[in-house]
């Protein structure tokens, strides 16, 4: 049994959210790696939203199916920005490779099999 169900993994996702829009300005990051980073926010609170367990607004994508696109996101969570000029500098470069460790960890700490209403 791993520790993040279905309810908690939704927690981590809603806070991920929001970090990664406050984050940015906070640590002084460039505007290409701000909108970077909240085009990832947008994208993973839709998803969120959309998933099938207890904090998804509407319950459309199964639990098992989010983890993957959350999966899939990890690489694109360096591309992107690089292809977007957001990896201009070193703080660029730590935080988005900080959200693939937290992308990461947040995946393999998830119970993917668990029922979706826990």
């Amino acid at each position: 049994m791993k520790p993040l169900t279905p309810r908690r993994h939704g927690i981590v996702d809603y806070a991920s959210c929001a970090l990664m829009l406050a984050a940015p300005p906070l640590l002084g990051l460039s505007p290409a790696a701000r909108r970077t980073s909240a085009l990832f926010a947008g994208s993973y609170l839709v998803v969120t939203a959309l998933t099938d367990f207890p904090l998804g607004l509407r319950r459309v994508i199964p639990f098992p199916v989010h983890g993957k696109v959350e999966l899939a996101s990890a690489p694109a969570l360096l591309a992107l920005p690089a292809l977007l000029g957001g990896l201009t500098g070193t703080k660029e470069k730590a935080y988005f490779a900080g959200l693939v460790a937290t992308v990461l960890t947040a995946y393999s700490l998830t119970e993917w099999d668990a029922n979706p209403d826990t």
